[in-house]
């Protein structure tokens, strides 16, 4: 019978019968839990307002400068960072700010006429941008499903499964995958195709699955993902271009092609965590190839870290590095390294945790920098932007201590 058990165990992964935990030995769960709880507690008391508008554009000290447009992306991003401090706390403040930012999500930003939303707006909630953006539209599912999740609901899980909807309904283009951005009506294609908010989808569709516990929903994100593998996927290299002409092929070189590092290590993780939600086990070998072209051609073993981008020749390109491809990569190093029994991956997660904790993080006021050039040693000046409101930066430290209670290797 033992030997029986032993045998299903290793058929079903190494997520469930891989090699003995070493995530104790690389995740301090305390320095980890203070990071999440002040990251979350900043966000909360500089950017959140009674109206449930996030007033994110903040410098260096967390204070709020410039104007304060908001954007679907930077709302549905707080309403994540939100979740995941009341997840953490269980502070009351954190729940309010769940649902009343989800509200203002629903009332203010949705075009009633026209379906879906509007892409950005004043905190007053006056229409900056009237365009249907699926990159934008992606984070509001993905925001109405944690909070679906976290306050129990139902109108939140409603509204995001009705965004979905909306959105194969509407920007879904013949190939199956969405358009980039319409103008409000749905005529007109803008922008160029790229594979971000394809993956941002897939994200999203994960955590809509975690929200409705549907197997129904389950098959979505698989579906999508198939989609994307068959026809984007540049299996020889183990990589997936970033951007793509009107026929969904990768664009040239001169056209601003190139592969974004960050995006492998982000697709590389999200793939694996749909595997541990039920999809099948074939994408984890394409999760694997995605990982290993990120760390070969990305990962700077001097320094630490990875760089941003690549060419299509599979040489990195020296810019700055940017505070999400640090995230990404670390959260898929980790991941792999716990899960999936990659412990070679620890050597260039530990440097690459010191390099950040070093360049990225404020020991004065706390949080993240936005850049880091080597060149110069220069750093990014201001805390948030519409862009950087702690979602990677969350992400990354949730799925530290998740991996951390997986192991038994600490509670909540």
């Amino acid at each position: 019978m033992i030997r029986l058990i032993a045998c299903m165990l290793l058929l079903l992964g190494p997520a469930l019968a891989g090699p003995a935990s070493d995530i104790a030995g690389h995740v301090d769960r305390e320095w980890f839990r203070k990071t999440l709880a002040g990251e979350t507690a900043h966000w909360r008391d500089a950017a959140f307002t009674p109206e449930g508008f996030f007033k994110v554009n903040l410098d260096r000290q967390w204070r709020q400068v410039g104007n304060q447009n908001g954007t679907l992306v930077s709302q549905s991003r707080q309403i994540f960072v939100m979740a995941q401090g009341y997840e953490l706390t269980r502070e009351a403040s954190y729940l309010e700010a769940v649902r009343k930012g989800a509200d203002f999500l629903l009332e203010r930003f949705r075009d009633f006429d026209q379906g879906l939303f509007f892409y950005s707006m004043t905190p007053e909630g006056k229409i900056l941008d009237e365009s249907k953006n699926s990159y934008g539209l992606a984070f509001v599912i993905f925001a109405l499903s944690h909070a679906g999740r976290v306050t129990g609901d139902d109108k939140y899980k409603k509204a995001a499964l009705a965004t979905w909807g909306e959105m194969k309904s509407h920007l879904r283009d013949e190939t199956g995958f969405f358009k980039p951005k319409t103008d409000r009506g749905y005529a007109k294609v803008i922008g160029q195709n790229t594979q971000n908010p394809m993956m941002h989808l897939f994200e999203a569709l994960l955590a809509l699955y975690d929200a409705t516990q549907s197997a129904e929903i389950l098959k979505d994100p698989e579906d999508h993902a198939n989609r994307i593998f068959t026809r984007l996927y540049q299996e020889r290299e183990g990589r997936l271009p970033e951007i793509y002409d009107a026929e969904w092929r990768p664009a040239a070189a001169t056209q601003q092609g190139s592969i974004e590092l960050g995006h492998q290590f982000e697709w590389a993780f999200l793939l694996s965590h749909g595997v541990e939600k039920g999809m099948p086990a074939r994408y984890l070998g394409i999760a694997e190839r995605l990982l290993d072209y990120g760390m070969k051609v990305g990962y700077d073993s001097e320094e630490g870290g990875i760089f941003s981008r690549a060419d299509y020749d599979g040489k990195a390109i020296r810019e700055p590095k940017g505070w999400w491809e640090q995230c990404e990569s670390l959260r898929a190093m980790m991941h792999w390294a716990e899960l999936r029994g990659r412990a070679d991956l620890w050597p260039a997660f530990d440097k690459s945790l010191a390099f950040v904790r070093d360049r990225f993080i404020d020991p004065e006021y706390g949080g993240w920098y936005s850049t880091y050039d080597p060149a110069n040693r220069a750093r990014g000046s201001g805390k948030g932007s519409v862009w950087q409101v702690g979602y990677h930066v969350c992400g990354f430290y949730t799925e530290a201590l998740r991996l951390l209670r997986l192991a038994g290797a600490g509670a909540r």
